[in-house]
């Protein structure tokens, strides 16, 4: 049940865009984390953005990110190894 929630908060994303380019693409999970670690950051980002002229639009369930959420974490923890072994210079097996 939670993992669905999450899923469904990862691929429902915000974007910004500015002059029809687009600014920020990012999760309605990542957002909320955000909102929630740094409420004051994201409440002036967002008041700026709205004065600078920048359109805020919700896409629910993104095409391009329709992977589980788990795959994602997993791949992201795949990534996080391989810079520590590249930056360490150590082996698979020693990690």
């Amino acid at each position: 049940m939670a993992n669905n929630i999450f899923s469904k908060l990862y691929r429902t994303r915000i974007k910004v865009t500015k002059d029809h380019t687009p600014v920020i693409n990012l999760s309605l999970l990542f957002s909320l984390v955000a909102l929630i670690l740094a409420p004051h950051l994201v409440i002036i980002g967002a008041i700026v953005a709205m004065v600078l002229g920048y359109r805020f639009s919700i896409q629910k369930d993104a095409p391009e990110f329709s992977g589980n959420l788990k795959e994602v974490v997993d791949d992201a923890a795949e990534n996080v190894k391989d810079a520590v072994r590249s930056f360490t210079g150590k082996d698979k097996d020693n990690i």
